[in-house]
Parts: structure tokens; sequence; C-alpha cells
């Protein structure tokens, strides 16, 4: 049996040792905002940008989903990347209640930057941890969005 003193030492343990993966996680996202800030982007747009070139066009309802992320979420983060003209926005032709999303050329082009700084990123982690560590931190965060429910997207089941 554990005592009061034994939980709130694990506690102040796992909270101390929480902060530098949160602090870092913050740093890093600010630096990859600065390095899209050219692009007229976020990151989060820019994961949008990236899931809808590898799985196709689909439905606004079923990006949400894949991010985890409220319809009114979504929907903020793809008008801009529409009327940034990176993605189109129209009406599914087998449920016209819902809409379909797809990259343009424009979106296929800052897709590339984002790649690009997303490169540079990368590259930043890996001077700062080295190439074996990195390739664990890429691993252990897989890993860890995984079980915290978070998926790579995938394409939509049609009819499901």
């Amino acid at each position: 049996m554990t005592t009061f003193l034994q939980r709130s030492q694990a506690m102040k343990r796992t909270a101390v040792d929480l902060h530098p993966v949160l602090h870092s996680a913050t740093l890093l996202e600010k630096r990859v905002e600065m390095l899209l800030r050219p692009t007229g982007i976020r990151h989060r747009q820019a994961l949008i940008l990236d899931a809808l070139s590898k799985i196709g066009p689909t439905s606004q309802r079923h990006l949400a989903k894949q991010f985890d992320v409220s319809a009114g979420s979504m929907s903020s983060m793809t008008e801009r990347l529409v009327a940034l003209g990176f993605i189109t926005q129209s009406t599914n032709p087998v449920n016209r209640r819902s809409d379909i999303l797809d990259l343009t050329p424009d979106g296929r082009a800052v897709l590339e930057k984002v790649l690009i700084v997303w490169q540079e990123a990368a590259a930043l982690i890996t001077l700062a941890l080295g190439d074996n560590q990195a390739e664990t931190l890429t691993a252990l965060s897989t890993k860890l969005r995984n079980t915290l429910g978070g998926t790579q997207p995938e394409k939509e089941q049609r009819g499901a």
C-alpha cells in the first residue's frame, strides 16, 4: 500500500518530468510557425495540406475526426485555406449535405515549402540530439500519439 507521501512524490516527479516535454513541444511549435510565416499558413493548416496530399479528396467531417478537432475548428482552418486558394471546397455529389476538400495546384506548391520547413525543423532536432536520439524521439512521439488516440490520417471509407 502506497502512502500519501509516496503518491505525492510520484506526482511531483511526474509533473517535473512532463515540463521539459511540454516546453520543448512549445518551442518547436513556435520555431515551425516562424519558419512557416512566409507561406501565409500556420502549422495546423500545414498538417491539413499534408493530410489531403496523402489521403486525397475527403470530407471536412472526416478531416475533423482524423485530427480530433471540432467541426467548427476544422471549418475555421479550412476556410482560410480555401480563401488562400490552397484547397477547394465543393459539394459532395454522393451526400449533398457535406463538402469535399481537395488540394489545388497552389496548395501543392505551398506544401512543397512546408516540407522544406519540416526538414529544417527535423534538422534542428537532429543537431540537438544526434541521429540515434532523433530517431528514438520520433518513434516515441509516434507511440505516444497513437496511445493518446491520435493516428496518421487515413482515407475516408465511403459509405461508412
